[in-house]
């Protein structure tokens, strides 16, 4: 019976070892998930916050580009308009680089993700 009582031994190690490599795979996941998730929320939170300080900015420089160029034309419509044209050609430029755009943001979330 010392045959059958190694193999129970070894099938007994074998599978405390299955156990062990399964739970430990388990938290090394729950922390990759807690990681990126913290990650994401923190570069989101960040994000907002500078978009929307950039946006404040924006506003402003456009009215006082838009109150500039009515002076200096002495027509406030044809100042409000050339501004307004100006973020038509910056829409329409960034219609027209979005692929560029994509594939830059696309490579920086894939190091970020893989690499990590």
């Amino acid at each position: 019976m010392g045959i059958v009582e190694a193999l129970d031994e070894t099938s007994t190690k074998a599978a405390d070892h299955g156990t062990a490599y399964v739970e430990s795979t388990k938290k090394y996941y729950e922390l990759k998930l807690f990681q990126q998730l913290a990650l994401f929320s923190t570069q989101s939170c960040t994000l907002v916050l500078y978009g929307f300080s950039f946006l404040l900015g924006i506003i402003f420089v456009a009215i006082a580009g838009a109150v500039a160029l009515s002076a200096y034309y002495q027509s406030t419509v044809l100042g409000f308009l050339l501004v307004g044209l100006c973020f038509f050609a910056l829409m329409v430029l960034i219609y027209v680089l979005r692929r560029k755009i994509e594939k830059s943001i696309i490579n920086k979330l894939s190091k970020i993700y893989f690499d990590q």
